[in-house]
């Protein structure tokens, strides 16, 4: 057994994954939040597999793990916490900046100017257009799973193909939670979108986790930043698929498939970039 959890496939791939079906199944009488509280599970048992049960020091990837969960149970506890919609909408963009500059604030510090402004550009860009577009799907299932499946699995492969193994694994645990939570409401049928949730505030898990885990890998590893611009277009082109079926399994499949071609071809690019690179030719 003690072999098995320390395999990587079975720490960001089959333990998160039955996990978050198994609980969402379980708790989806209980809470419309219930796919937030299985990929918080998920997550929290696959990231201590992966990184351990220490938060000291605190690395510029525990602090990844940390925001995620944070994020996770603010998702929940939002309509809880704040009644109006538009301090809702407004929260989720602030505490998304604040977690970036957290994060990078020391490294950003000690660029140059010009690599500053273009830093914080670029990430304040990725971070409001990935709240509009998932914003735009949230309250469709099969869109809004289809796109955070499609969009953190890209980002995990991409990240471990720029030689960031630990942030891919991150990314591609909360795919696999993602993915589990995406088959459980194809086969018992509950809606598992924001909720009583403003969209913006349910769709933070998701943003936070890819624009962290894609900025790290940019940062921290060695992702062209480019590639972060087709998987950001993830959410956008699962939103234009025309295909609208009454069968929950077609339209998981059908909302899925643009995020997942993107994530796939963006993935072999960069394995490709990254094996030419290193060939030393």
């Amino acid at each position: 057994m003690e072999q098995l959890l320390d395999r990587p496939e079975f720490q960001s791939a089959v333990i998160p994954f039955f996990l978050a079906m198994l609980l969402y199944s379980g708790l989806k009488k209980i809470t419309a939040s219930a796919w937030i509280w299985a990929l918080f599970a998920a997550f929290l048992v696959s990231a201590s597999l992966i990184n351990g049960f220490t938060v000291t020091p605190l690395t510029g990837t525990r602090k990844i793990i940390l925001l995620v969960l944070a994020s996770l149970i603010l998702a929940g506890l939002a309509p809880y916490l704040i009644q109006q919609v538009k301090m809702q909408r407004a929260a989720a963009p602030i505490l998304t900046l604040l977690a970036l500059l957290w994060v990078f604030g020391k490294v950003v510090a000690r660029m140059e100017i010009t690599a500053i402004v273009l830093f914080l550009a670029g990430g304040v860009g990725l971070v409001l257009w990935l709240l509009w577009t998932f914003d735009r799907i949230a309250h469709d299932d099969s869109r809004f799973h289809g796109a955070g499946f499609s969009l953190l699995l890209g980002t995990g492969l991409s990240a471990t193909a720029a030689a960031s193994a630990l942030l891919g694994q991150l990314a591609l645990s909360l795919a696999a939670a993602s993915g589990g939570v995406l088959l459980a409401w194809v086969l018992r049928g509950k809606a598992t979108g924001p909720g009583r949730v403003s969209a913006s505030i349910g769709t933070l898990p998701y943003v936070l986790s890819a624009a962290l885990i894609g900025l790290a890998a940019v940062i921290f590893a060695r992702l062209p930043w480019y590639a972060l611009i087709p998987l950001a277009a993830i959410p956008l082109a699962t939103s234009l698929v025309p295909v609208k079926s009454d069968a929950r399994f077609f339209n998981a499949l059908f909302n899925s498939l643009p995020g997942l071609i993107i994530a796939l071809a963006v993935s072999v690019w960069v394995w490709q970039a990254e094996s030419s690179n290193s060939s030393g030719y």
